[in-house]
């Protein structure tokens, strides 16, 4: 039998045998008239109310605890399941790693918590070392990886803290000149020319005989401007004089290096266009996110062709060169032409030395590195720029872009959920996140750079990967003066393979003249 708990008055024959001070105050509250306000009159009855229990039907006690079962049990579900959705973005699962083929050497390696140790390597760096030390260090340091001190700005060793500060050198004004020639690409960095030639069938030549695919280095997904609303916003509509006084610097620069660029409305702002919109019916529904994707991809490559390759009748061709820097060089690197910067991509990858042995017996090895792929076009056409991490190397820094943030467990996580979230939705991982450059000149979309100008810098020896659009020329005849390897009207290599070039020395250039 199931009690039901009820309320009943007070006997009035109760006989009590002693009396308290509280129960003399409840006795004269019985004997005064009740209070009239509703709070009162319910403090009142519940202080003077005798709790009695009473039977109820036992299929109703079963059926009331039924549901207040039901209720908890369906509680507890969405609650599972609440912690689950948390668990997951909080803790995304790894991404797929790819494991590479090759020697046991190579299998070794891949097993290894390169990026762990990476990170360890670097906070030894940033450890600040004792005065008395830091001359002799450097310059041991110097001595065995080849470092030339006369170059150094700062000549007093003792200035800089740790090794990372040494690694991260500036030079004395003038200590890299930069090639004359105005329609030379010249050497963004310190090095050793690995691998350089033409792109054909969209492969890259790793070393003699091992290609990798142009698209798994820079990402097969076509630029867009996602998320450019987070950085760089620009919310006015009519620019002040600074921002004239800018965009008309940005049409001199674009004007002087052959960039093609866009004139906005300097005064009416984008208003215009707003009012002549309005005036027209939004008849438009919601779309699919996936169906958006396959179309935008579907007609992005048009007639087949990748979304960085040269148009048919240009009569441009694509051009590579991958430099290498030794932990002695100089670290810093530097922008090769003038060109825009438009966007920002950030492959969060694996950190595989950068040796010659491994890139020997490793396919495809700048593709598994982590890496920044910078996006943009000069005066021929498409440019990028990629510096590639390695083992050991702390950080890749761009001057310009104070969000990235490489070789952390900050950006591998965020790349673990973002590759999560895009298997929730059914959709591929693209391997990268995309970041915009749009708003950084309103004339040119994107970030400008000039010739020679420092954009960033390594902690460490690494790789620069250059993909750029240039004019392919033509060769004379041999009637007409043939020389082997010169292209009229079009580029022209002046590197060799394994030659050792500083920042500012030419790398090739394309023939003007007529």
């Amino acid at each position: 039998m199931v009690a039901l708990r009820t309320s009943a008055g007070r006997k009035a024959g109760a006989r009590q045998f002693s009396k308290s001070w509280k129960q003399y105050q409840n006795q004269n509250n019985q004997e005064s008239p009740a209070p009239k306000g509703f709070g009162s009159r319910l403090r009142f009855a519940l202080r003077n109310t005798k709790v009695e229990w009473y039977p109820i039907p036992v299929g109703l006690g079963i059926g009331l605890l039924g549901i207040l079962h039901f209720y908890k049990s369906q509680r507890a579900e969405q609650e599972r399941r609440e912690r689950e959705a948390e668990d997951e973005i909080i803790n995304p699962p790894p991404r797929h790693r790819i494991k590479p083929s090759g020697p046991w050497q190579v299998q070794i390696m891949s097993t290894l918590p390169l990026k762990a140790i990476s990170r360890l390597w670097g906070r030894f760096n940033e450890l600040e070392l004792p005065v008395f030390l830091r001359a002799p260090g450097f310059k041991l340091y110097s001595w065995v990886f080849g470092v030339n001190l006369d170059e150094v700005e700062q000549q007093d060793l003792r200035t800089y803290p740790n090794l990372a500060a040494f690694f991260y050198r500036r030079l004395k004004p003038g200590a890299r000149p930069l090639d004359p020639d105005t329609h030379a690409v010249i050497s963004p960095s310190d090095g050793r020319i690995l691998q350089f030639g033409l792109i054909e069938r969209g492969e890259v030549e790793q070393v003699k005989g091992v290609t990798y695919s142009l698209d798994a280095l820079l990402g097969a997904a076509t630029p867009s401007h996602a998320d450019h609303s987070k950085k760089f916003t620009d919310h006015s509509t009519e620019p002040s004089q600074k921002d004239a006084a800018d965009m008309a610097a940005d049409e001199e620069f674009a004007r002087m290096n052959g960039i093609p660029y866009t004139l906005p409305t300097l005064f009416a702002g984008d208003q215009g266009g707003a009012r002549h919109r309005s005036a027209s019916l939004d008849a438009s529904t919601g779309s699919k996110a996936a169906a958006e994707a396959e179309v935008k991809a579907d007609l992005a490559r048009g007639d087949g062709a990748p979304w960085y390759a040269p148009k048919p009748k240009s009569n441009n061709a694509l051009y590579y060169v991958v430099i290498y820097l030794a932990p002695g060089d100089y670290h810093r690197f530097h922008s090769p032409v003038p060109w825009v910067v438009e966007s920002r991509r950030h492959f969060a990858g694996e950190l595989y030395s950068v040796s010659p042995y491994l890139q020997r017996h490793l396919p495809g090895l700048f593709t598994l590195n982590e890496r920044v792929v910078l996006l943009g076009r000069w005066r021929w056409g498409f440019f990028s720029y990629t510096p590639v991490g390695a083992t050991n190397v702390g950080s890749i820094k761009v001057n310009f872009d104070s969000e990235l943030r490489t070789n952390s467990l900050t950006t591998d996580t965020a790349a673990d959920m973002a590759a999560a979230l895009a298997a929730k939705r059914g959709e591929q991982y693209p391997g990268f996140v995309e970041a915009t450059y749009l708003h950084a000149s309103r004339t040119l979309k994107g970030h400008p750079l000039q010739r020679g100008e420092e954009m960033g810098g390594f902690q460490l020896g690494s790789t620069i990967v250059l993909v750029f659009e240039a004019p392919m020329g033509t060769r004379k005849s041999f009637d007409a003066g043939y020389q082997e390897g010169k292209r009229e009207g079009g580029w022209n290599w002046t590197i060799e393979m394994g030659q050792r070039i500083k920042v500012g020395e030419k790398l090739g250039y394309v023939d003007t003249e007529k």
